[in-house]
Order: C-alpha cells, then structure tokens, then sequence
C-alpha cells in the first residue's frame, strides 16, 4: 500500500500515444503495488494488453471496456463513461494502489466525460492512492490540482506511416529526452508492450546501479523481455575522484550494448540513460551517433536521459521531451517505492 498517493497528469498536444502509465504499472507491480489500467484510447500494441495482465496478475487489471464497443479502433461513448464510472468506484473505494485513466483528457472535449466528474474524483480519492490521467489536452483546471505534470512534445522527422516493431522496415530511433517525468517509464511501457505482441525486447541500464527496482522484479515475468543494469548508480559531479569507476563501467556497458544489438536476437532495444551517460562524458556521442546509423535493419532503438545531444537527436526518427510543468519532489515529497523506483 502507497503511504501518500499523488496525482500525475500527462498531457500533449500531439496525439502519439504515452506509455508512461503502462511503465509505471510494470514498475508499480514489482514492488507488489496493484494497477487498474482503464484505456480510454487505444495503441498499437493493445493485443498485448491481454498477455500483460496475465504475466503481472494479480498486480495489473486492464479495462478496455472504453474502446471495446469500437472493435478496438476508437472509443464508444456510452461504454468509455461506463468505464470512467467503474475506475472511479475503485478508486474510491481503494481498491487499486494505482488508477490510470489512460486517454482521458479528450474526452473532457468531447463531453463524454465532464470536468466536475474528474475535479469530484480528484477532490474524493483515498489519499493512499495514485490517481494518473493521460491524453492530450488537460484543462488547466486539472493541471492545477495536479501534483506532476510532464507534457510530452514529439517531433517526427521525414513523413509516411509509423515504423513499428514487427512491421516490415528500417526500423525506428526513438529518443526519449527532457527534464519532466516519465522518461524511463515510457521506455519500460513500450518495451513490455511490444514484448507482449511477441517483440522480444532488451532493456540496458546506464547509469542505475544494480538494485531491486520495481521493473527489476517484474520483468522476471516476461519471457520475451530482459533488463541488465549496468551502472553505477548516481554520478556525483562534484566528486572527480569518482568518475573513473563510471567511465569504466560505462566502457562496459558500451561493449555489452554492441554486443546484444548486434546479435540479432532482438526487434526492440532500449538504452535507458544513455543521454545522461553522454552527457556526463561516460560515453562519446560520436559512438552513439555512429551506432544509430549502423544498428541492425528493422531493429528499433529507444535512447532515453535527460539533456541528450543534438547529434542524437538529429538523428532520431521520432524526438520525444517530456517537458516538467510540476514535479513533486519541489513540494519536498521524496521517490517512493513503486512509483519512482
């Protein structure tokens, strides 16, 4: 149980779709923590829903009542307000550690659901539960009464269809950058999902040092996804005697990422961290500039971390900021088991 449950609001103001509360849910079900994912919007992964839930039972329940009524293409109105109705009973009721609402700021626009429905739960919930809403386009009535608020921009480069994984070509690069919340969370999200359609996934670590994080234990679960960690933990820049240790590890972690890339083994790689490890000088920016224009046809990179280069993101196929509105660590409120680790 969550000893003080938050508010989280991701918001946009493009359409592509947030995997942020699905990481949370993986790292949330780790720690033994219990998540009600209620989809409001669907994704290209959603087959997997199923697979997830089984995996993480009983610590993740999916409702895809809200889109069921569309065959999974949209949303229908009378079921996306009966789920609304439901996640909000078990919220209430504290039934779920966690409650997503994931797609739900436009429906405020479309009147399906109203602004009071949302201020009224908001206002209501037990405060040992988590309540997180997604979407583009949160009111600032909600963002108001919001402990965090990241809001995703995304800047795709050239045009055409979405290159995804399992789809026929080159692959995608996405990088995951900016000093808002949800950075690695949208990393573990997509990396479970495509796991859960059959994409066997790799998550490599940079800079966390090896301890039992909530997404740890959880991806154990899964047979087609896999986590190394191969950092050091925290860089102190203010302490240079410390820094060889990183950049040895660094050097390490560089020669294992070659390696698992270049194996073939994988549709989808995650390097998580690998901005900030870049930026601190662990690793050159040349070499992850080189390797995105090297890696394996058809395998697609997620490069997550604050502050990455522009070389990178020139490079990437997909740019994403999470961009910091609020964050509650300026309130004092500390990382708490299952939400931030």
């Amino acid at each position: 149980m969550l000893k003080k449950g938050l508010v989280q609001v991701y918001t946009s103001t493009s359409e592509w779709f947030n995997f942020a509360p699905i990481g949370l849910s993986l790292r949330a079900a780790g720690q033994n923590l219990r998540t009600l994912n209620a989809c409001f919007s669907p994704h290209k992964a959603m087959n997997g829903d199923a697979m997830a839930s089984l995996f993480l039972k009983p610590n993740l329940v999916i409702d895809h009542t809200a889109i069921e009524e569309g065959g999974g293409r949209g949303m229908g109105r009378g079921s996306a307000l009966d789920a609304f109705v439901h996640a909000s009973a078990a919220a209430l009721a504290g039934e779920f550690d966690i409650v997503i609402l994931n797609g739900i700021n436009p429906l405020l626009d479309q009147g399906v659901i109203s602004l009071e429905q949302i201020l009224r739960l908001i206002e209501k919930r037990p405060p040992n539960v988590e309540l997180v809403l997604s979407g583009p386009g949160a009111p600032e009535e909600i963002i108001d009464r919001a402990d965090l608020v990241t809001e995703m921009i995304v800047t795709r480069s050239g045009e055409g269809p979405e290159d995804t994984p399992g789809s026929e070509g080159r692959g995608t690069i996405e990088v995951v950058t900016g000093n808002g919340k949800g950075k690695t969370t949208y990393c573990l999200g997509k990396a479970m999902m495509m796991s859960c359609v059959g994409i066997r996934a790799a998550i490599l670590q940079f800079m966390k040092s090896p301890q039992p994080y909530g997404e740890i234990k959880a991806i154990e679960k899964f047979p087609y996804l896999s986590v190394e960690t191969m950092g050091k933990g925290f860089f102190h820049t203010n302490r240079p005697a410390e820094k060889e240790k990183h950049l040895k590890a660094a050097r390490v972690a560089w020669e294992e990422c070659l390696r698992e890339i270049f194996s073939l083994k994988y549709g989808l790689v995650v390097l998580d961290e690998i901005n900030t490890a870049t930026y601190y000088g662990l690793v050159h920016h040349e070499r992850v500039r080189e390797l995105l224009f090297l890696k394996p046809r058809g395998l697609h990179l997620l490069l997550s971390g604050r502050n990455a280069h522009l070389e990178v993101r020139a490079a990437a196929s997909t740019l994403i900021e999470m961009r910091e509105i609020k964050h509650p660590y300026r309130k004092g409120i500390k990382a708490r088991k299952g939400i931030e680790f």
